[in-house]
């Protein structure tokens, strides 16, 4: 949940390798809107912010990660685009998320360490446009041992796919899009009701 030291370099660069399908797959959801400004909740290594400031020109890009290394790492991956795009990254969760708008909002693989999804989705909704997309990128399988230390409840309870559509749609949303993205990770769009 918060890497650091060594280990924490290695696991970020490990966690970059296996999430470029799903870095790809989320910025395809958003090409038709084209966003100006995007949030990431739990960015890691800053590779789809550097992904989507490049793709869409955006103005502004903004995220949280609960790991200081992880904020570090991003900053200095995305230090050569501050001066065409604003950027603001810093420490945080999805507790503490900045004020928007944002078009587009993207959550890759962070869900489950959400401990109260449901305020979560409402902080979320907030802060989109109304024409805006939140894209969750989950984990397909927690294992048993995960399932024990892992805050969200509705990653713990062994339908986390349903549990995740139905709290969005309690947040205020439509789940407009879902698709396997590969063995471990499900890809879903939604947008606000």
């Amino acid at each position: 949940m918060r890497p650091s030291g060594r280990v924490g370099r290695v696991f970020g660069w490990l966690m970059a390798r296996l999430n470029r399908d799903s870095y790809a797959w989320t910025v395809d959801q958003l090409r038709a809107d084209n966003p100006r400004s995007f949030l990431e909740i739990g960015f890691g290594t800053g590779h789809l912010l550097k992904r989507a400031i490049k793709t869409f020109k955006l103005e502004h890009a903004s995220g949280v990660d609960p790991s200081e290394l992880m904020v570090e790492t991003a900053a200095k991956r995305l230090r050569r685009y501050a001066k065409k795009t604003a950027l603001d990254i810093h420490q945080g969760d999805d507790t503490h998320l900045p004020e928007g708008p944002f078009d587009a909002i993207a959550a890759l693989h962070s869900f489950q360490f959400w401990s109260d999804p449901d305020a979560a989705l409402a902080r979320v909704r907030a802060r989109l446009t109304p024409r805006g997309r939140l894209i969750l990128v989950l984990r397909m399988h927690v294992s048993r041992r995960a399932a024990k230390w892992i805050p969200n409840p509705l990653s713990r309870s062994g339908n986390e796919i349903a549990e995740a559509c139905a709290a969005l749609e309690r947040a205020g949303f439509s789940v407009v899009a879902m698709q396997g993205i590969s063995k471990a990770s499900q890809g879903i769009v939604a947008v606000p009701r």
